[in-house]
């Protein structure tokens, strides 16, 4: 079972109720309405039957062809073939007939469309010469349409590990779904779970250069939709490692215990001011881990400045970890964990730094993209746990910039109605992948303010 089953199976269903609209009554129909029908598969409209063979004739025999060919969105036949016979005396008659009829085209989402279909041919001696129309072909004589196929991968790159966390060894993992077109192009991808921002980009990177077989339905290639589970491992990536590189202990004020695995470790977010004066920091937190893997109980034991404090308890109130589980039961855990905030000095992170400083070049807003921002993966906000028990609404709003590879960075709280909700919103967006931004098709970073509600969680 991966990570993202696991989680998913400890998480409420999602009920969507309909929602009906009032209408006036509609007019008694009349021998002019017209009818529109939104889905519907092709009918036949006009049949003849097929020449019989003179050899199968002479023979006395009879046969059946299974024939698949498609109706295309004229209504015409094309691509016919045989899928079974009898006797492959009777395939040309078969194939020959078939192009003769008439259809009205299959119809999706109201719109004519092009369906793989089969049909039986029978030719029965007995009624041979008989003169026969359509009112005289049984429902099992008419064309069906054929399943639709999945789907398949035919060669997949493995993605690679994201340098920025090669030092802290995690294991990750992301989900997308996706449409695969006709001609076996990703479409729409979508990522539906992702345990850190940094897998997200490497996964789509991969799913790039992935290559798809098409879904079929017959000999006609349609849309299909895929689910692309990819997992990280980083090379020494054992549980000891990636616990001792993460900084995680057991807390002092535990007699014994063990350290549960990390799942989703993201990184506090670098307080803005201090991140442009290339200020380093540290911070000590001691916190809980529940039956779910959830973090409880948070405390700051210590911070080389409060931002640095309120930033770290609120990327701890977003981990995740596997919990420990015995025979006996979920032993829960009592960990204590550091981190240290160092200025970046190199890649996309410094860049946007330099940038954003006094005198730098400056990171324009998000006029004249090619395309709208679009949002790939949305971090989920966490309401902040010494809140809850008041239990009161709140909101912030977070100023960042979308590096040309979509990742968020250089937070910056310019509005929240309580410290904790700021930074509990920028620890989510901060996790947050958009489609990257494109300038008269030139990858660019841009700068935007985003608004985050919170409501009090439902105990």
């Amino acid at each position: 079972m991966t990570f993202f089953q696991w989680f998913a199976r400890g998480l409420p269903a999602l009920v969507v109720a309909p929602v009906f609209l009032a209408a006036e009554p509609a007019p008694p129909a009349t021998p002019t309405s017209a009818v529109t029908v939104d889905v519907g598969d092709p009918v036949l409209t006009d049949w003849t039957a097929p020449e019989y063979p003179e050899a199968a004739l002479r023979q006395k025999l009879s046969g059946r062809v299974d024939v698949e060919f498609v109706v295309d969105a004229a209504g015409a036949v094309t691509d016919l073939s045989v899928r079974r016979t009898t006797d492959p005396i009777f395939n040309a008659a078969a194939l020959a007939a078939i192009p003769k009829w008439k259809f009205n085209a299959g119809i999706d989402d109201g719109k004519p469309i092009a369906v793989g279909v089969t049909v039986p041919v029978v030719f029965d001696f007995h009624s041979a010469g008989k003169k026969l129309t359509l009112a005289d072909l049984p429902d099992e004589l008419h064309p069906v349409p054929l399943p639709v196929s999945k789907p398949e991968v035919k060669e997949a790159p493995d993605p690679d590990y994201p340098d920025e966390l090669s030092d802290r060894k995690l294991p990750g993992e992301v989900v997308i779904d996706f449409t695969v077109s006709p001609e076996g192009n990703v479409v729409m991808p979508k990522v539906v779970w992702a345990s850190h921002a940094a897998f997200v980009v490497m996964s789509l990177r991969a799913l790039e250069n992935t290559h798809f077989k098409p879904a079929h339905q017959g000999p006609l290639p349609k849309p299909g939709k895929m689910r692309y589970p990819v997992e990280f491992e980083m090379s020494g990536g054992t549980p000891p490692a990636i616990i001792e590189a993460n900084h995680l202990s057991v807390a002092p004020s535990e007699t014994a215990g063990e350290v549960p695995l990390p799942l989703m470790l993201a990184e506090p977010v670098y307080p803005y001011e201090r991140l442009l004066a290339a200020e380093a920091g540290n911070a000590v937190a001691e916190f809980n881990v529940d039956e779910k893997g959830r973090t409880s109980k948070v405390t700051i034991v210590s911070a080389s400045a409060p931002e640095f404090g309120l930033a770290f308890q609120a990327a701890v109130e977003s981990w995740i970890f596997r919990p420990i589980n015995r025979l006996t039961g979920i032993i829960p855990s009592r960990l204590r964990c550091s981190y240290d905030f160092v200025p970046p000095t190199d890649g996309p992170a410094a860049r946007i730094v330099n940038a954003l400083r006094p005198g730098g070049a400056g990171v324009s807003g998000a006029q004249g993209l090619d395309r709208p921002l679009a949002p790939l993966w949305r971090g989920f906000p966490v309401y902040p746990m010494d809140l809850r028990e008041e239990g009161t609404k709140g909101s912030a709003t977070i100023d960042f910039v979308i590096d040309r590879d979509g990742r968020a960075r250089g937070l910056r709280i310019t509005n929240a109605t309580n410290d904790a909700f700021g930074w509990a919103a920028a620890a989510a967006i901060s996790q947050w992948v958009f489609e990257p931004p494109l300038r008269k098709g030139e990858p660019v970073d841009v700068r935007v303010s985003i608004p985050v509600a919170f409501a009090p969680p439902k105990t």
